[in-house]
Protein backbone atom coordinates (compact mmCIF):
# COMPACT_ATOMS: atom_id res chain seq x y z
CA UNK A 1 0.00 0.00 0.00
CA UNK A 2 1.79 3.36 -1.33
CA UNK A 3 0.94 6.81 0.18
CA UNK A 4 1.31 10.46 -1.24
CA UNK A 5 4.39 11.16 -1.81
CA UNK A 6 5.26 14.31 0.32
CA UNK A 7 9.02 14.78 -0.78
CA UNK A 8 8.79 17.67 -3.53
CA UNK A 9 7.73 19.84 -0.86
CA UNK A 10 10.91 18.99 1.41
CA UNK A 11 13.17 19.18 -1.65
CA UNK A 12 11.72 22.55 -2.19
CA UNK A 13 11.64 23.61 1.36
CA UNK A 14 15.79 22.38 1.73
CA UNK A 15 17.26 23.79 -1.89
CA UNK A 16 14.85 27.13 -1.10
CA UNK A 17 15.72 27.91 2.18
CA UNK A 18 19.44 28.21 3.19
CA UNK A 19 20.30 29.37 6.26
CA UNK A 20 22.75 31.82 5.23
CA UNK A 21 23.01 34.70 2.42
CA UNK A 22 24.58 34.66 -0.62
CA UNK A 23 22.45 31.98 -2.60
CA UNK A 24 23.26 31.00 -5.98
CA UNK A 25 21.03 32.69 -8.98
CA UNK A 26 17.16 31.88 -8.56
CA UNK A 27 16.86 30.39 -11.37
CA UNK A 28 19.37 27.54 -10.60
CA UNK A 29 17.82 27.41 -7.29
CA UNK A 30 14.52 26.61 -8.78
CA UNK A 31 16.18 24.01 -11.43
CA UNK A 32 17.85 22.50 -8.52
CA UNK A 33 14.71 21.95 -6.59
CA UNK A 34 13.29 20.69 -9.39
CA UNK A 35 15.69 17.96 -9.77
CA UNK A 36 16.27 17.29 -6.22
CA UNK A 37 12.18 17.05 -6.19
CA UNK A 38 12.52 14.35 -8.97
CA UNK A 39 15.15 12.40 -7.28
CA UNK A 40 12.74 12.57 -4.10
CA UNK A 41 9.23 11.46 -5.84
CA UNK A 42 11.20 8.22 -6.78
CA UNK A 43 13.05 7.79 -3.37
CA UNK A 44 16.02 7.22 -5.44
CA UNK A 45 19.55 7.65 -3.26
CA UNK A 46 21.64 7.21 -6.44
CA UNK A 47 20.28 9.88 -7.72
CA UNK A 48 20.28 11.96 -4.71
CA UNK A 49 23.47 11.52 -4.15
CA UNK A 50 24.44 12.30 -7.83
CA UNK A 51 23.17 15.40 -6.69
CA UNK A 52 25.09 16.37 -3.77
CA UNK A 53 28.29 17.58 -5.10
CA UNK A 54 26.20 20.18 -7.32
CA UNK A 55 24.53 21.48 -3.91
CA UNK A 56 27.58 21.35 -2.05
CA UNK A 57 29.13 23.60 -4.75
CA UNK A 58 26.01 25.79 -5.04
CA UNK A 59 25.01 26.38 -1.07
CA UNK A 60 26.09 28.93 1.01
CA UNK A 61 28.46 27.06 3.65
CA UNK A 62 26.62 25.79 6.89
CA UNK A 63 23.15 26.11 5.21
CA UNK A 64 20.23 23.79 5.89
CA UNK A 65 19.63 23.15 2.65
CA UNK A 66 22.64 20.95 2.35
CA UNK A 67 23.00 19.57 5.40
CA UNK A 68 19.35 18.70 4.63
CA UNK A 69 20.00 16.94 2.06
CA UNK A 70 22.84 15.10 3.21
CA UNK A 71 20.81 13.75 5.39
CA UNK A 72 17.82 12.27 2.79
CA UNK A 73 19.91 11.04 0.79
CA UNK A 74 21.57 8.75 3.75
CA UNK A 75 17.78 8.02 5.34
CA UNK A 76 16.95 6.56 1.59
CA UNK A 77 20.22 4.66 1.28
CA UNK A 78 19.65 2.96 4.47
CA UNK A 79 22.23 4.58 6.59
CA UNK A 80 19.48 5.69 9.79
CA UNK A 81 22.09 6.28 12.42
CA UNK A 82 23.80 9.08 10.04
CA UNK A 83 20.47 10.36 9.02
CA UNK A 84 19.53 10.63 12.09
CA UNK A 85 22.53 12.58 13.91
CA UNK A 86 22.67 14.78 10.81
CA UNK A 87 18.55 15.91 10.96
CA UNK A 88 18.38 16.29 14.11
CA UNK A 89 21.11 18.84 14.01
CA UNK A 90 18.90 20.50 11.00
CA UNK A 91 15.91 20.28 13.72
CA UNK A 92 17.68 22.01 16.53
CA UNK A 93 19.01 24.86 14.68
CA UNK A 94 16.62 28.00 15.55
CA UNK A 95 17.71 29.59 12.33
CA UNK A 96 16.91 26.99 9.99
CA UNK A 97 12.82 27.55 8.98
CA UNK A 98 10.21 25.96 11.42
CA UNK A 99 8.98 23.70 8.18
CA UNK A 100 12.46 22.40 7.42
CA UNK A 101 13.29 22.08 10.81
CA UNK A 102 9.90 20.01 11.60
CA UNK A 103 10.32 17.88 8.36
CA UNK A 104 13.99 17.04 9.75
CA UNK A 105 12.61 16.18 13.15
CA UNK A 106 9.77 13.71 11.68
CA UNK A 107 12.72 12.08 9.41
CA UNK A 108 14.69 11.97 12.03
CA UNK A 109 12.18 10.11 14.57
CA UNK A 110 11.32 7.44 11.71
CA UNK A 111 15.14 7.03 11.06
CA UNK A 112 15.30 6.49 15.53
CA UNK A 113 12.54 4.09 15.28
CA UNK A 114 14.02 2.05 12.28
CA UNK A 115 17.27 1.25 14.25
CA UNK A 116 15.11 0.25 17.37
CA UNK A 117 13.05 -1.78 15.37
CA UNK A 118 15.89 -3.19 13.61
CA UNK A 119 18.20 -3.95 16.62
CA UNK A 120 19.25 -7.02 16.13
CA UNK A 121 18.47 -7.95 12.61
CA UNK A 122 20.65 -9.80 10.31
CA UNK A 123 20.58 -8.51 6.52
CA UNK A 124 20.02 -10.73 4.79
CA UNK A 125 20.20 -11.13 0.94
CA UNK A 126 17.72 -13.16 -1.35
CA UNK A 127 17.11 -13.32 -5.56
CA UNK A 128 20.93 -13.32 -6.04
CA UNK A 129 21.00 -10.27 -3.54
CA UNK A 130 18.67 -8.09 -5.30
CA UNK A 131 16.63 -8.23 -2.15
CA UNK A 132 18.07 -7.34 1.21
CA UNK A 133 15.53 -8.55 3.85
CA UNK A 134 16.08 -7.48 7.28
CA UNK A 135 14.05 -10.22 9.64
CA UNK A 136 14.31 -10.42 13.42
CA UNK A 137 16.34 -13.79 14.09
CA UNK A 138 13.84 -16.09 15.74
CA UNK A 139 10.51 -17.41 14.40
CA UNK A 140 10.16 -14.92 11.76
CA UNK A 141 13.37 -16.62 10.09
CA UNK A 142 10.72 -18.92 8.44
CA UNK A 143 9.84 -16.79 6.27
CA UNK A 144 13.10 -16.95 4.42
CA UNK A 145 12.89 -19.40 2.45
CA UNK A 146 8.97 -18.86 0.98
CA UNK A 147 10.39 -15.25 0.54
CA UNK A 148 13.06 -16.79 -1.88
CA UNK A 149 10.65 -18.55 -3.71
CA UNK A 150 8.00 -15.75 -4.39
CA UNK A 151 11.15 -13.11 -5.01
CA UNK A 152 12.57 -15.85 -7.57
CA UNK A 153 9.06 -15.76 -9.78
CA UNK A 154 8.05 -12.35 -9.43
CA UNK A 155 11.31 -10.18 -9.69
CA UNK A 156 11.24 -11.81 -13.70
CA UNK A 157 8.04 -10.22 -14.10
CA UNK A 158 8.09 -7.34 -12.84
CA UNK A 159 11.65 -6.32 -13.70
CA UNK A 160 9.78 -7.28 -17.66
CA UNK A 161 7.51 -4.48 -17.13
CA UNK A 162 9.30 -2.05 -15.26
CA UNK A 163 13.30 -2.73 -16.04
CA UNK A 164 15.84 -3.74 -14.16
CA UNK A 165 15.88 -2.59 -10.51
CA UNK A 166 19.10 -0.97 -10.69
CA UNK A 167 19.53 -1.33 -6.68
CA UNK A 168 18.57 -3.97 -3.55
CA UNK A 169 15.31 -3.88 -2.27
CA UNK A 170 15.08 -3.48 1.48
CA UNK A 171 12.72 -5.80 2.69
CA UNK A 172 11.83 -5.17 6.38
CA UNK A 173 9.64 -7.49 8.16
CA UNK A 174 7.96 -5.88 11.60
CA UNK A 175 7.34 -7.60 14.66
CA UNK A 176 4.27 -5.99 15.62
CA UNK A 177 1.44 -3.81 13.47
CA UNK A 178 2.87 -1.22 16.04
CA UNK A 179 6.41 -1.43 14.54
CA UNK A 180 4.92 -0.45 11.01
CA UNK A 181 2.85 2.82 12.51
CA UNK A 182 6.06 3.91 14.13
CA UNK A 183 7.83 4.66 10.55
CA UNK A 184 5.20 5.14 8.79
CA UNK A 185 3.30 8.00 9.77
CA UNK A 186 0.48 6.11 10.51
CA UNK A 187 -1.59 5.50 13.96
CA UNK A 188 -2.20 1.99 15.21
CA UNK A 189 -5.87 2.41 15.12
CA UNK A 190 -5.45 3.63 11.47
CA UNK A 191 -3.42 0.76 10.66
CA UNK A 192 -5.83 -1.70 12.46
CA UNK A 193 -9.31 -0.17 11.47
CA UNK A 194 -8.12 -0.30 7.66
CA UNK A 195 -6.51 -3.26 7.78
CA UNK A 196 -2.97 -1.71 6.82
CA UNK A 197 -0.72 -4.76 7.02
CA UNK A 198 2.21 -3.31 4.84
CA UNK A 199 3.83 -0.18 3.11
CA UNK A 200 6.32 1.30 0.57
CA UNK A 201 7.54 4.35 1.08
CA UNK A 202 11.43 5.80 1.97
CA UNK A 203 12.40 3.50 -0.46
CA UNK A 204 11.46 0.10 1.56
CA UNK A 205 9.11 -2.75 1.56
CA UNK A 206 7.51 -2.77 5.30
CA UNK A 207 5.81 -5.45 6.01
CA UNK A 208 3.84 -6.81 9.57
CA UNK A 209 5.29 -10.23 10.31
CA UNK A 210 2.34 -12.96 9.64
CA UNK A 211 3.18 -13.74 13.36
CA UNK A 212 1.00 -10.55 15.01
CA UNK A 213 -2.25 -11.75 13.67
CA UNK A 214 -4.12 -14.49 15.11
CA UNK A 215 -4.98 -16.51 11.40
CA UNK A 216 -1.71 -14.82 9.64
CA UNK A 217 -2.32 -13.10 6.08
CA UNK A 218 -1.90 -13.39 2.30
CA UNK A 219 1.99 -12.03 3.06
CA UNK A 220 3.48 -13.52 0.12
CA UNK A 221 0.58 -11.50 -2.28
CA UNK A 222 1.26 -8.41 0.09
CA UNK A 223 5.26 -8.66 -0.36
CA UNK A 224 4.89 -8.80 -4.31
CA UNK A 225 2.18 -6.05 -3.58
CA UNK A 226 4.56 -3.78 -1.73
CA UNK A 227 7.42 -4.51 -4.66
CA UNK A 228 5.52 -3.42 -7.47
CA UNK A 229 4.94 -0.06 -5.54
CA UNK A 230 8.45 -0.17 -5.34
CA UNK A 231 9.09 -0.28 -8.95
CA UNK A 232 6.01 2.49 -10.04
CA UNK A 233 8.18 4.92 -7.72
CA UNK A 234 11.37 4.26 -8.87
CA UNK A 235 9.81 4.44 -12.48
CA UNK A 236 6.95 6.93 -12.15
CA UNK A 237 7.70 9.31 -9.59
CA UNK A 238 5.63 11.36 -7.23
CA UNK A 239 3.24 11.82 -9.81
CA UNK A 240 1.52 8.67 -10.30
CA UNK A 241 -2.01 8.91 -8.85
CA UNK A 242 -2.92 6.71 -5.92
CA UNK A 243 -5.66 5.25 -7.19
CA UNK A 244 -3.21 3.93 -10.44
CA UNK A 245 -0.73 3.03 -7.56
CA UNK A 246 -2.96 0.85 -5.95
CA UNK A 247 -4.55 -0.59 -9.04
CA UNK A 248 -1.54 -1.53 -10.42
CA UNK A 249 -0.20 -3.28 -7.08
CA UNK A 250 -3.57 -4.98 -6.55
CA UNK A 251 -3.43 -6.57 -10.04
CA UNK A 252 0.35 -7.44 -10.38
CA UNK A 253 0.90 -9.02 -6.82
CA UNK A 254 -0.98 -12.46 -8.48
CA UNK A 255 1.46 -12.75 -11.22
CA UNK A 256 3.88 -14.78 -9.27
CA UNK A 257 1.59 -17.67 -8.35
CA UNK A 258 0.52 -17.34 -12.47
CA UNK A 259 -2.46 -15.47 -11.42
CA UNK A 260 -3.64 -13.11 -14.30
CA UNK A 261 -3.62 -9.13 -13.01
CA UNK A 262 -6.83 -8.41 -15.34
CA UNK A 263 -8.86 -10.60 -13.59
CA UNK A 264 -11.25 -9.36 -10.45
CA UNK A 265 -11.18 -12.16 -7.98
CA UNK A 266 -14.68 -13.62 -6.03
CA UNK A 267 -14.36 -11.54 -3.61
CA UNK A 268 -13.86 -8.38 -5.22
CA UNK A 269 -16.93 -9.03 -7.04
CA UNK A 270 -18.89 -9.91 -4.57
CA UNK A 271 -17.97 -6.86 -3.11
CA UNK A 272 -18.82 -4.77 -6.42
CA UNK A 273 -21.83 -6.42 -6.13
CA UNK A 274 -22.75 -5.27 -2.44
CA UNK A 275 -21.69 -1.61 -3.59
CA UNK A 276 -23.72 -1.65 -6.90
CA UNK A 277 -26.70 -3.28 -5.31
CA UNK A 278 -26.90 0.09 -1.91
CA UNK A 279 -25.15 2.27 -4.36
CA UNK A 280 -22.14 3.32 -2.03
CA UNK A 281 -18.91 3.84 -3.85
CA UNK A 282 -15.71 5.20 -2.53
CA UNK A 283 -14.36 8.38 -5.02
CA UNK A 284 -11.20 8.04 -6.35
CA UNK A 285 -10.37 11.64 -5.19
CA UNK A 286 -11.79 10.57 -1.48
CA UNK A 287 -8.54 7.53 -1.52
CA UNK A 288 -6.11 9.68 -0.68
CA UNK A 289 -3.54 10.53 0.46
CA UNK A 290 -3.65 6.43 1.22
CA UNK A 291 -5.88 3.66 1.58
CA UNK A 292 -5.02 3.06 4.87
CA UNK A 293 -6.70 5.87 6.41
CA UNK A 294 -10.41 4.28 5.34
CA UNK A 295 -12.69 3.95 8.20
CA UNK A 296 -13.03 0.90 7.68
CA UNK A 297 -11.74 -2.94 6.32
CA UNK A 298 -14.69 -3.08 4.42
CA UNK A 299 -14.22 0.47 3.03
CA UNK A 300 -10.46 -0.80 2.98
CA UNK A 301 -11.95 -3.82 0.45
CA UNK A 302 -13.91 -2.25 -1.26
CA UNK A 303 -11.61 0.83 -2.66
CA UNK A 304 -9.20 -2.01 -3.80
CA UNK A 305 -11.88 -3.72 -5.73
CA UNK A 306 -12.23 -0.40 -7.71
CA UNK A 307 -9.31 0.69 -8.50
CA UNK A 308 -8.28 -2.59 -9.67
CA UNK A 309 -11.13 -2.95 -11.88
CA UNK A 310 -10.49 0.61 -13.00
CA UNK A 311 -6.63 -0.05 -13.59
CA UNK A 312 -8.02 -3.38 -15.72
CA UNK A 313 -10.35 -1.25 -17.66
CA UNK A 314 -7.63 1.16 -18.82
CA UNK A 315 -4.74 -1.25 -19.13
CA UNK A 316 -7.77 -3.07 -21.65
CA UNK A 317 -7.98 -0.09 -23.94
CA UNK A 318 -4.25 0.56 -24.15
CA UNK A 319 -3.84 -2.71 -25.05
CA UNK A 320 -6.62 -2.49 -27.53
CA UNK A 321 -5.19 1.25 -29.20
CA UNK A 322 -1.43 -0.09 -28.99
CA UNK A 323 -2.04 -3.33 -30.70
CA UNK A 324 -0.18 -5.37 -27.54
CA UNK A 325 -3.12 -7.51 -26.22
CA UNK A 326 -0.49 -10.16 -25.35
CA UNK A 327 2.53 -8.06 -23.72
CA UNK A 328 0.37 -6.30 -21.04
CA UNK A 329 3.55 -6.29 -18.59
CA UNK A 330 5.36 -4.17 -21.11
CA UNK A 331 2.07 -2.09 -21.64
CA UNK A 332 2.25 -1.51 -17.75
CA UNK A 333 5.46 0.03 -17.46
CA UNK A 334 4.91 1.85 -20.71
CA UNK A 335 2.24 3.39 -18.95
CA UNK A 336 3.71 4.00 -15.83
CA UNK A 337 6.75 5.53 -17.78
CA UNK A 338 4.93 8.47 -18.87
CA UNK A 339 4.42 9.68 -15.35
CA UNK A 340 8.12 9.39 -15.16
CA UNK A 341 8.81 11.61 -18.75
CA UNK A 342 7.17 14.81 -16.75
CA UNK A 343 3.34 14.04 -18.13
CA UNK A 344 0.10 14.64 -15.36
CA UNK A 345 -2.55 12.43 -15.02
CA UNK A 346 -4.74 14.00 -17.86
CA UNK A 347 -1.86 13.83 -20.36
CA UNK A 348 -1.60 10.31 -19.59
CA UNK A 349 -4.68 9.27 -19.91
CA UNK A 350 -5.98 11.17 -22.85
CA UNK A 351 -2.32 9.59 -24.32
CA UNK A 352 -2.88 5.53 -23.00
CA UNK A 353 -6.96 5.85 -23.21
CA UNK A 354 -7.75 8.54 -25.86
CA UNK A 355 -10.25 10.46 -23.24
CA UNK A 356 -9.46 13.49 -21.09
CA UNK A 357 -9.67 13.21 -17.68
CA UNK A 358 -13.42 13.85 -16.81
CA UNK A 359 -14.25 11.25 -20.22
CA UNK A 360 -12.15 8.22 -18.86
CA UNK A 361 -13.80 8.26 -15.17
CA UNK A 362 -17.45 8.64 -16.81
CA UNK A 363 -16.76 5.60 -19.03
CA UNK A 364 -14.83 3.26 -15.92
CA UNK A 365 -17.82 4.37 -13.29
CA UNK A 366 -20.66 3.24 -16.43
CA UNK A 367 -18.05 -0.14 -17.16
CA UNK A 368 -18.52 -0.80 -13.13
CA UNK A 369 -21.61 -0.50 -12.97
CA UNK A 370 -22.72 -2.64 -15.90
CA UNK A 371 -19.86 -5.83 -16.17
CA UNK A 372 -21.82 -8.92 -14.92
CA UNK A 373 -22.01 -10.21 -11.67
CA UNK A 374 -24.36 -12.32 -11.53
CA UNK A 375 -22.45 -15.56 -10.48
CA UNK A 376 -22.00 -14.08 -6.73
CA UNK A 377 -25.49 -12.85 -6.66
CA UNK A 378 -26.47 -11.94 -3.20
CA UNK A 379 -23.56 -13.67 -1.87
CA UNK A 380 -21.52 -11.13 0.79
CA UNK A 381 -17.48 -11.30 0.16
CA UNK A 382 -15.93 -14.38 1.93
CA UNK A 383 -12.87 -12.28 3.38
CA UNK A 384 -12.38 -13.45 6.99
CA UNK A 385 -11.80 -9.64 8.22
CA UNK A 386 -7.38 -9.36 9.55
CA UNK A 387 -7.72 -10.49 13.09
CA UNK A 388 -4.90 -8.94 15.10
CA UNK A 389 -3.45 -10.69 18.11
CA UNK A 390 -3.67 -8.03 20.94
CA UNK A 391 -7.28 -6.97 19.94
CA UNK A 392 -9.09 -9.48 18.58
CA UNK A 393 -10.55 -13.07 19.27
CA UNK A 394 -12.58 -15.55 17.21
CA UNK A 395 -15.35 -15.44 20.10
CA UNK A 396 -16.86 -12.18 18.76
CA UNK A 397 -16.96 -13.43 15.40
CA UNK A 398 -19.17 -16.10 15.88
CA UNK A 399 -23.11 -15.52 14.88
CA UNK A 400 -25.35 -14.95 17.98
CA UNK A 401 -24.67 -14.46 21.66
CA UNK A 402 -26.47 -18.22 22.02
CA UNK A 403 -23.76 -19.68 19.41
CA UNK A 404 -21.02 -18.09 21.05
CA UNK A 405 -21.86 -19.62 24.25
CA UNK A 406 -21.91 -23.05 22.82
CA UNK A 407 -18.54 -22.34 20.70
CA UNK A 408 -16.94 -21.99 24.27
CA UNK A 409 -18.14 -24.79 26.14
CA UNK A 410 -16.43 -26.68 22.78
CA UNK A 411 -13.42 -25.72 23.48
CA UNK A 412 -13.65 -25.63 27.35
CA UNK A 413 -14.74 -29.58 26.30
CA UNK A 414 -11.42 -29.83 23.49
CA UNK A 415 -8.94 -28.78 26.16
CA UNK A 416 -9.94 -31.11 28.60
CA UNK A 417 -9.51 -33.96 25.61
CA UNK A 418 -13.08 -34.56 25.75
CA UNK A 419 -13.45 -34.68 21.42
CA UNK A 420 -16.69 -36.71 21.49
CA UNK A 421 -18.37 -33.67 23.47
CA UNK A 422 -17.16 -30.85 22.42
CA UNK A 423 -18.02 -31.90 18.61
CA UNK A 424 -21.52 -31.91 20.16
CA UNK A 425 -21.27 -28.43 21.55
CA UNK A 426 -19.49 -26.99 18.03
CA UNK A 427 -22.81 -28.11 16.05
CA UNK A 428 -24.88 -26.60 18.54
CA UNK A 429 -23.21 -23.31 17.82
CA UNK A 430 -23.62 -24.27 14.35
CA UNK A 431 -26.93 -24.57 14.53
CA UNK A 432 -27.86 -21.61 16.67
CA UNK A 433 -27.73 -19.64 13.41
CA UNK A 434 -25.30 -17.85 10.68
CA UNK A 435 -21.88 -17.78 11.51
CA UNK A 436 -19.94 -14.69 10.53
CA UNK A 437 -16.74 -17.22 9.26
CA UNK A 438 -15.43 -20.28 8.94
CA UNK A 439 -14.44 -20.07 13.21
CA UNK A 440 -16.58 -22.68 14.35
CA UNK A 441 -16.90 -25.00 11.43
CA UNK A 442 -13.03 -25.35 11.72
CA UNK A 443 -12.80 -26.35 15.78
CA UNK A 444 -15.50 -29.18 14.47
CA UNK A 445 -13.01 -30.07 11.86
CA UNK A 446 -10.50 -30.62 14.23
CA UNK A 447 -12.01 -32.77 16.53
CA UNK A 448 -13.71 -34.59 14.13
CA UNK A 449 -10.18 -35.48 12.78
CA UNK A 450 -9.22 -36.33 16.03
CA UNK A 451 -12.05 -38.63 16.39
CA UNK A 452 -10.78 -40.84 13.01
CA UNK A 453 -14.24 -39.61 11.59
CA UNK A 454 -12.64 -38.48 8.35
CA UNK A 455 -15.94 -38.44 6.32
CA UNK A 456 -17.93 -36.49 8.64
CA UNK A 457 -14.87 -34.10 8.99
CA UNK A 458 -15.10 -33.37 5.00
CA UNK A 459 -18.62 -32.83 5.01
CA UNK A 460 -17.88 -29.82 6.56
CA UNK A 461 -14.56 -28.83 5.55
CA UNK A 462 -14.92 -29.07 1.85
CA UNK A 463 -17.81 -26.25 1.61
CA UNK A 464 -16.09 -23.93 4.25
CA UNK A 465 -12.71 -24.47 2.73
CA UNK A 466 -14.10 -23.52 -0.92
CA UNK A 467 -15.63 -20.19 0.77
CA UNK A 468 -12.99 -19.41 3.02
CA UNK A 469 -9.96 -20.32 0.68
CA UNK A 470 -8.19 -17.85 2.33
CA UNK A 471 -8.46 -18.90 6.19
CA UNK A 472 -4.72 -21.01 6.86
CA UNK A 473 -6.67 -23.42 9.61
CA UNK A 474 -9.09 -24.78 7.17
CA UNK A 475 -6.46 -24.94 5.03
CA UNK A 476 -4.41 -27.09 7.24
CA UNK A 477 -7.15 -29.39 8.17
CA UNK A 478 -7.22 -30.15 4.45
CA UNK A 479 -3.18 -30.74 4.32
CA UNK A 480 -3.87 -32.97 7.53
CA UNK A 481 -7.04 -34.87 6.20
CA UNK A 482 -5.47 -35.83 3.01
CA UNK A 483 -2.40 -37.14 4.64
CA UNK A 484 -4.69 -39.17 6.24
CA UNK A 485 -5.68 -40.49 2.87
CA UNK A 486 -2.48 -40.76 1.71
CA UNK A 487 -2.49 -38.43 -0.80
CA UNK A 488 0.67 -36.80 -0.11
CA UNK A 489 0.84 -34.59 -3.33
CA UNK A 490 -2.95 -32.99 -2.26
CA UNK A 491 -1.23 -32.55 1.70
CA UNK A 492 1.41 -30.62 0.57
CA UNK A 493 -0.27 -28.36 -1.79
CA UNK A 494 -3.04 -27.59 0.64
CA UNK A 495 0.22 -27.24 3.68
CA UNK A 496 2.08 -24.59 1.21
CA UNK A 497 -1.61 -22.81 0.19
CA UNK A 498 -1.46 -22.24 4.71
CA UNK A 499 2.63 -21.35 4.74
CA UNK A 500 2.00 -18.39 1.88
CA UNK A 501 -1.06 -16.92 5.24
CA UNK A 502 0.74 -18.37 8.27
CA UNK A 503 3.95 -20.56 8.34
CA UNK A 504 3.98 -20.03 12.06
CA UNK A 505 1.65 -23.02 12.62
CA UNK A 506 3.67 -26.18 13.70
CA UNK A 507 1.51 -28.68 12.12
CA UNK A 508 2.59 -27.03 8.44
CA UNK A 509 6.26 -28.09 8.75
CA UNK A 510 5.23 -31.49 10.80
CA UNK A 511 2.50 -32.61 8.21
CA UNK A 512 4.61 -31.58 5.56
CA UNK A 513 7.75 -33.49 6.74
CA UNK A 514 5.54 -36.70 7.09
CA UNK A 515 3.97 -36.28 3.04
CA UNK A 516 7.42 -35.78 1.91
CA UNK A 517 9.41 -38.65 3.59
CA UNK A 518 5.80 -40.81 2.47
CA UNK A 519 7.46 -39.59 -1.04
CA UNK A 520 10.78 -40.41 -0.92
CA UNK A 521 12.23 -37.04 -0.96
CA UNK A 522 14.28 -36.99 2.20
CA UNK A 523 15.93 -33.34 1.81
CA UNK A 524 12.32 -31.82 1.43
CA UNK A 525 11.55 -33.57 4.50
CA UNK A 526 14.22 -32.69 6.35
CA UNK A 527 14.32 -28.79 5.40
CA UNK A 528 10.30 -29.45 6.93
CA UNK A 529 11.65 -30.20 9.89
CA UNK A 530 14.07 -27.60 10.48
CA UNK A 531 11.59 -25.26 9.46
CA UNK A 532 9.22 -27.32 12.73
CA UNK A 533 12.27 -26.36 14.87
CA UNK A 534 12.42 -23.06 14.51
CA UNK A 535 8.92 -22.07 15.03
CA UNK A 536 8.59 -24.70 18.09
CA UNK A 537 11.40 -23.15 19.84
CA UNK A 538 10.08 -19.59 19.47
CA UNK A 539 6.98 -21.46 21.79
CA UNK A 540 4.69 -20.34 19.10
Amino acid sequence: MATVCLWTVAAQAAVAAPVSAAPAPADSWLQLAQRAADCLGREDPVCARALLTEIDASAPEGSASREFWHGITDFLAGDHAKAQATLRKIASQAGVPAGLREQADNYADIAEATLDILSGCKPRPLAGGKVIAWVRPGADEVLLGYLETVLSRALPKLETAFGVAGMPINLHVYPRADDLARVSGLTVQQIRTSGTIALCKHNRVMITSPQDLVYGYPWADTVVHELVHWFVIKRGGARVPLWLHEGLARGLQVVWRGGDMLDLDRDERATLATARKTGRFIPLAKMRPSLAVLPSQEDTQLAFAEVHHAVAWLVQRQAVRQGQAADLLRGVGQLVALFGQGLEEPAVLQQVSGMALPAFAAAWKRDLLHIDLREVGDTPSRKVPLAFRSVSADSAQVGTVEARRFAQLGDRLALLSRPQAAAIEYRKALAAGPQQGPFVVARLVRVLLDLQRLADALDYLQPALAEFPEHAPLCVLAGRAAVLQSRWRDALDFLERAAWLNPYDPAIHTLMAQAWAALGQEGEAAAARARLALVEGAGL
